[in-house]
């Protein structure tokens, strides 16, 4: 009886654990997604401004030096770019695979959504300020995930560990 009580006493702990590191994980990857999206912008805006690149060209070959799951994400934007004659039909995509990224808080997603929608509605001069100003909201966004990261990541971890001895303790 008392090696069941500690097999169970060690698997709850073990579980709280694994949850305040998965909450720390999904704050540092906010970060990582965040990122991503700058670079992705920037490399958009250069495929634009330089290459006179047409919008899905330019996602596409801008996607492939993404390293998050942003880089699936924009792939199946682009395939449905390509695919749908219906610019109504395009938002609906870029709405549905952009709100699939777990890690985004909801501001992030519609930062996100808004700039992809609205570029290419608009001449070169409005798509080069549209990126621009996306991007800038962005990097508020990573500076304000960095700080949250920073104060939380470890907390989390802590609380996760501390409320499985508790629920432990409070079981024996």
């Amino acid at each position: 009886m008392f090696v069941f009580k500690m097999i169970i006493s060690i698997l709850i702990i073990a579980l709280s654990a694994y949850i305040g590191i998965y909450k720390a994980k999904k704050l540092k990857n906010r970060e990582y997604v965040l990122r991503d999206m700058v670079t992705f912008l920037g490399l958009v805006e250069n495929e634009i401004k330089y290459m006179m690149s047409i919008l899905p060209n330019a996602y596409e070959s801008s996607r492939q030096k993404l390293i998050t799951k942003l880089k699936d994400t924009i792939g199946e934007i682009v395939v449905d770019m390509l695919r749908l004659d219906s610019n109504y039909l395009v938002d609906q995509s870029i709405v549905e695979h952009i709100s699939k990224i777990e890690e985004l808080t909801e501001y992030d997603k519609n930062v996100f959504i808004s700039t992809l929608k609205n570029l290419g509605r608009s001449d070169l001069e409005g798509q080069i300020n549209i990126i621009e100003n996306g991007i800038n909201i962005i990097e508020n966004q990573i500076k304000e995930a960095n700080e949250i990261k920073t104060k939380n990541s470890k907390l989390y971890r802590t609380v996760g560990v501390i409320t499985g001895l508790m629920i432990v303790i409070i079981c024996i």
